[in-house]
């Protein structure tokens, strides 16, 4: 484990992801980037854990699958713990591309609390949404401007890099289902700093996005707006 030097940390949650995480690990390094990578193993019931244990980063295992929120919070709470900054947020699935953090960083500086890796403001050759994907991912960045007051055209990237005193709010507050347009909800009324910039996005190679589960994909809208609504009463209790 490395200690905090005044340096970052990446937050990566890994669920099933025996075959891709290895290269996602091995490709930050190769961009010169050294921070400890925080990798939370959710429940993983393939080879996920032993092949973490075998890289260079800080293991926080589940002992079941809680979900991708709960992993986020769990790397969230060690990073700020250790006093970690910036805090970065990418996929183990290898669609993040790493090099990408450096232009995210570098957003950062620019009074800026939190920059979004934007798969689509971003025209990538390797990676298009799915339409109807996009077409809810453009509904809940409507719903994250009505009632968050923050325009965010892609809502559902995990690909993230934060100031602490954001990696410490969210580590608190990050629903642990689908945190998606309520976290840019919650960022909005707490008046954050959101920037977004396009990020290169491939498709992934091995395994399946948890989108394309059927009934997941269903519940999902409805799940999401629900959840969007009670941040926004409870933030506006909280003010009361």
């Amino acid at each position: 484990m490395r200690d905090a030097t005044g340096g970052g940390a990446i937050v990566i949650p890994v669920y099933n992801e025996e075959k891709n995480i290895r290269t996602v690990v091995e490709e930050i390094r190769e961009n010169g980037i050294d921070w400890d990578i925080i990798a939370v193993d959710d429940g993983s019931t393939d080879n996920s854990r032993k092949v973490l244990e075998s890289l260079p980063v800080t293991v926080i295992p589940h002992p079941v699958n809680l979900g991708y929120g709960a992993a986020i919070q769990t790397g969230l709470r060690h990073a700020v713990s250790r006093g970690y900054e910036p805090v970065v947020l990418m996929d183990a699935d290898g669609q993040h591309v790493p090099s990408e953090i450096h232009k995210l960083l570098a957003e950062l500086k620019q009074d800026t609390d939190i920059v979004i890796g934007s798969r689509i403001l971003g025209k990538s050759a390797e990676y298009r949404i799915p339409l109807l994907r996009r077409m809810g991912i453009t509904f809940f960045s409507s719903v994250a401007k009505t009632l968050g007051g923050a325009k965010i055209y892609d809502v559902t990237s995990g690909f993230q890099v934060m100031r602490r005193n954001v990696a410490k709010f969210l580590a608190e507050e990050y629903p642990v289902d689908f945190p998606d347009a309520e976290v840019i909800i919650a960022l909005g009324l707490k008046k954050f700093r959101i920037r977004e910039v396009p990020a290169k996005v491939r498709k992934r190679e091995h395994g399946t996005s948890m989108y394309s589960n059927l009934g997941r994909a269903l519940y999902y809208p409805f799940k999401s707006l629900l959840a969007s609504i009670i941040v926004l009463l409870r933030l506006i209790r909280e003010k009361e």
